[in-house]
């Protein structure tokens, strides 16, 4: 999927019935774009398209943005294609392709170009990278004239071969891309040679290149006695380095870089495969470097990944893709989501925020990838719940999600409805009391953070879909209710332990001494904390 918009708006090919929901031919392949318009852009629909550069302004936002949707149905004769353009004013999708400029005269060449690095790249793939990109620079130094002059006098190739392929160019590449390349794999280097003085035929003339691994020692002297083919390197080490050759294109281009000004798409699939954790960490950073406003790079990664996830970075979007009855939907999450949700005031305030959530949860990110999640407070309820779970062993994954304090709880709740992830919570009341029930059987406050975390779960049980479960409370803290009377005394929180020994050291102590030993008894049930998971476990969405 990741490809999509290399295959249909660029290369404007037909789809297969593969691309389609189920096999269902009929039912139609949609998807947009939203694309900013600089100055650089429309004086080149300006000297384009003329007049129509004024019916195109139409269609720009007040933000100097164009959406534009494509959909397909059916295949081969019988496919239908239509194009519209969004009307800012109206909010409607218009019958307009593409602001009414054309996708081939005009718009293709606004729009980044896309670049894929597949799963699993083959040896002749990662030359191809290099010879394309060398080619394409190589053909523009050359002049109309030249070109019929090679035509006719075949014994001037090579003086014009090297006039395109400049070595102080080529060598310059090849140092940006190493210096990439080796903050992920230091002791490994990429060497592109030419392996033809002279290439001719009729219908085209250039060098072919050919790339190398090549093992270094310390001291930066080639080791000759390591193996470092395409079959003893490794497919993370092939894959990184197509990344590596692909990011410097603009390099051997000479294209001056314009800061926010995007010429390139990266679409990286799964960029997490064969990398040593280490190593992938790097990757990920190297990724968020280079889709920084000062680089033309905007990279698309599809990831199975959360370790390719950082929420502290600026500028950056998450995409979750999930199958329905009805098809495959988008959920998608933006820097002023999180900075909304968070109540940050600025790009400084968000960034840290999201520090101090990865501090309470450095895996919190796992989280995105998961159907159904619990909200707790703090490591107390984390530790039991995880306790109660293995000794359920229910069928429905749910993820557990210690958001560190209860007033970090409704910042949850808000990402997670953006991603239309499903979401129970169990907090304290701290001495708030419920007014009623409501219609989904939760208890309503009127006041206190607990009046915030009712109206996002009320607000997520009203959603379309429906995300929001179950909301459940311990009476004033998770010790007082697990102490009260109402609890049967085999599976009551003890009296004696002693608090300075911390709250997470007397969880771990209250499960592994009281619940677990209890736990085939049925008075556990007597324990909030235990009936509140076997709710949450046999919680219908339907």
């Amino acid at each position: 999927m990741i490809n999509f918009p290399e295959r249909y708006f660029f290369k404007d090919k037909s789809p297969i019935i593969d691309d389609f929901y189920k096999r269902d031919k009929e039912m139609p392949i949609e998807f947009e774009l939203e694309l900013e318009v600089d100055g650089i852009d429309l004086t080149y629909i300006q000297e384009k398209a003329g007049k129509k550069i004024n019916s195109f302004k139409e269609y720009l936002s007040v933000k100097s943005t164009i959406k534009i949707r494509r959909t397909i149905i059916g295949i081969d004769k019988s496919k239908v294609k239509m194009d519209q353009t969004l009307n800012p004013i109206s909010g409607n999708w218009d019958n307009n392709a593409f602001g009414s400029i054309g996708l081939i005269q005009v718009f293709q060449a606004l729009m980044p170009r896309p670049i894929l690095i597949r799963a699993m790249p083959t040896e002749e793939e990662v030359e191809n990278v290099v010879n394309e990109i060398l080619a394409s620079k190589a053909k523009s130094k050359l002049s109309e004239g030249e070109l019929l002059e090679l035509q006719k006098a075949q014994e001037k190739v090579k003086e014009l071969q090297e006039k395109m392929y400049d070595p102080t160019s080529i060598n310059n590449y090849k140092d940006e891309v190493n210096k990439h390349f080796q903050k992920l794999f230091p002791d490994t280097l990429i060497d592109i040679s030419d392996t033809d003085k002279v290439k001719w035929t009729e219908d085209k003339f250039g060098k072919k290149f050919n790339v190398e691994f090549k093992k270094q020692n310390a001291d930066g002297s080639h080791d000759e006695s390591t193996p470092s083919s395409y079959s003893s390197i490794g497919h993370g080490a092939v894959r990184s380095a197509i990344f590596s050759l692909l990011l410097m294109r603009d390099i051997i281009e000479e294209l001056a870089r314009k800061s926010g000004r995007k010429e390139y798409l990266i679409l990286f699939e799964e960029p997490e495969l064969f990398l040593y954790p280490r190593i992938l960490k790097n990757l990920r950073e190297l990724i968020y470097a280079v889709s920084d406003q000062d680089f033309p790079y905007q990279v698309l990664c599809a990831s199975h990944s959360p370790q390719m996830i950082d929420l502290s970075k600026r500028n950056s979007t998450l995409i979750r893709m999930i199958k329905t009855d009805s098809g495959t939907k988008l959920y998608q999450i933006r820097d002023e989501d999180l900075k909304e949700a968070k109540g940050a005031q600025s790009a400084e305030d968000l960034k840290q925020a999201m520090y101090e959530v990865l501090r309470f949860n450095p895996h919190i990110c796992e989280s995105f990838y998961a159907d159904e999640v619990l909200l707790v407070e703090g490591p107390t309820e984390e530790i039991v719940v995880r306790g109660i779970l293995q000794k359920l062993t229910p069928s429905k994954d749910l993820f557990i999600v210690n958001c560190g304090t209860v007033n970090n709880i409704p910042f949850y709740q808000k990402v997670y409805r953006k991603f239309a992830i499903k979401s129970h919570v169990i907090c304290d009341t701290d001495s708030h009391m419920a007014e009623a029930i409501d219609d989904f059987s939760n208890p309503i406050f009127i006041n206190g953070i607990q009046q915030t975390i009712y109206e996002e779960h009320l607000m997520n049980c009203k959603n379309d879909p429906k995300i929001g479960g179950i909301l459940r409370v311990h009476d004033t803290t998770f010790e007082v209710a697990h102490a009260h009377e109402g609890v049967n005394t085999t599976v009551r929180y003890p009296d004696n332990f002693v608090p300075s020994h911390g709250k997470p050291f007397n969880a771990n102590r209250y499960w592994r001494e009281v619940l677990e030993p209890n736990f085939a008894n049925k008075e556990i049930d007597t324990a909030p904390i235990v009936s509140f998971i076997k709710e949450i476990i046999s919680f219908s969405w339907s």
